[in-house]
């Protein structure tokens, strides 16, 4: 019999591209750990899915590349209890795409949505996680410390969300505000990529 852990008992957790992979995975860890969990992402029913696993995460549908989203986020987990303890910038696009094809349009898409909106959220979020010691918590890959041949951007992308999770923790170490970054590999079953990217938008989890 499993006995359920509530070590986050009344913990506020915000996790980003919730609607599937490790995002869902994460928010429904973190559910049966006794958090309350915001789970935020682009698609409804993705989204619903993932709160439907268990009664502590609501789903809250957003595009967190959105002018004002990054606040509406942080505001919503605010006004539903409280606080923020932890925040999980998860969503993130990978996209292939030669140099011989990239265009200013693509990289600044993929750059709004791997750097750009972690950094606005964990800004939302810093003056609620000073008050409880809390934890930022980015998902790099293991691209952001080795090439990728064809997808340059991406690992690019992902060489500066390790590069800020270092600063951010040395800047924020003496507010004891925790910050950390996971990497992982491709897991089947767990990341969900599309390689083959449209040319419109990167693919997003």
């Amino acid at each position: 019999m499993n006995v359920p852990n509530h070590h986050l008992a009344g913990r506020v957790v915000i996790v980003t591209g919730a609607g599937s992979g490790i995002g869902r995975a994460t928010a429904i860890a973190f559910a049966r750990a006794g958090a309350h969990v915001l789970g935020v992402g682009r698609r409804q029913a993705n989204l619903h899915h993932t709160a439907s696993e268990h009664s502590a995460i609501t789903a809250f549908v957003a595009d967190i590349c959105a002018e004002g989203t990054p606040a509406a986020v942080v505001n919503e987990a605010i006004d539903r209890w409280g606080r923020v303890d932890v925040l999980v910038n998860n969503a993130g696009a990978a996209a292939i795409i030669p140099l011989a094809e990239i265009t200013g349009t693509r990289i600044a898409e993929l750059f709004a949505l791997n750097v750009t909106a972690p950094s606005l959220l964990a800004r939302e979020a810093l003056p609620h996680l000073r008050e409880v010691a809390g934890s930022i918590v980015n998902v790099s890959s293991t691209f952001g410390h080795r090439p990728l041949p064809g997808g340059s951007h991406y690992a690019a992308s992902k060489s500066a969300i390790e590069m800020l999770t270092q600063s951010w923790a040395l800047e924020l170490a003496d507010e004891n505000v925790k910050v950390n970054a996971v990497a992982p590999e491709v897991v089947p079953g767990l990341v969900e990529v599309e390689v083959a990217v449209p040319r419109s938008r990167p693919a997003v989890w």
